[in-house]
């Protein structure tokens, strides 16, 4: 370090005659690209220290709401109300709305965007615990990809039986997620989704649970709020 020591002893040679405000110029003249740069690592520094120490990283539940423009992402009245009636402690792990996805299997390049990529993204990854859309034919092809989960899975037993009546089915597009068709839906029309927070303009809406998701007490319980069940 001997080269850096003669360098800041010449710099400050160089200085010694020189005003307050002219040093404050040569070296903002001179150094300002450096300053710039330690100025963004101290930056990047205190929000990674942040990020890794006081923003919960796993969530308690993650519900993907597509083709909608309703308030009903993070911290909008239903993210609260739900919270709040689940219990769970955010600040421990992340209950996440997401409604910002914008796709349409049912049309011709519905696929082709970073919405569904980030879609996909969420539901092979685990993550995703229930999709929430318009139409039963927008969730049937949701479905038909095997992204979610067959309700006739042993697991899935306490919710089809609680809304037998109720259940979406879809045709499976590959052999590998089999030849019948399979229930991946709830149809949610008349659940609190639509009547408090008007999730849609429509008359209809449907819910599906993530083929991969872990979560299903955290389902069952948000099934339960929005069906003002006990």
């Amino acid at each position: 370090m001997k080269w850096l020591k003669n360098y800041l002893s010449e710099e400050k040679k160089k200085l010694s005659g020189y005003s307050r405000r002219e040093k404050l110029e040569y070296v903002w003249q001179y150094y300002y690209l450096w300053i710039i740069g330690a100025v963004c690592l101290v930056w990047f520094l205190n929000f990674a220290v942040y990020r890794y120490f006081f923003v919960p990283r796993d969530n308690w539940f993650l519900a993907v709401f597509t083709n909608t423009y309703s308030d009903v992402g993070n911290r909008s009245e239903l993210w609260q109300d739900f919270v709040d009636f689940s219990g769970y402690d955010v600040t421990e792990k992340k209950v996440e709305f997401n409604n910002n996805s914008f796709f349409d299997l049912t049309k011709t390049g519905g696929s082709v965007n970073k919405y569904y990529e980030a879609f996909v993204a969420f539901a092979d990854s685990g993550e995703l615990d229930v999709v929430v859309m318009e139409r039963e034919q927008q969730l049937a092809a949701v479905g038909a990809t095997g992204r979610l989960k067959d309700l006739d899975r042993r697991e899935c037993r306490a919710i089809r039986e609680r809304y037998a009546d109720r259940l979406v089915y879809a045709e499976p597009n590959d052999e590998e997620y089999g030849a019948e068709r399979v229930a991946v839906g709830i149809d949610v029309r008349d659940s609190l989704l639509m009547s408090k927070y008007r999730v849609y303009g429509g008359e209809t809406c449907v819910l599906g649970i993530g083929a991969k998701s872990e979560n299903l007490k955290a389902i069952e319980a948000f099934l339960a709020f929005i069906f003002q069940e006990e």
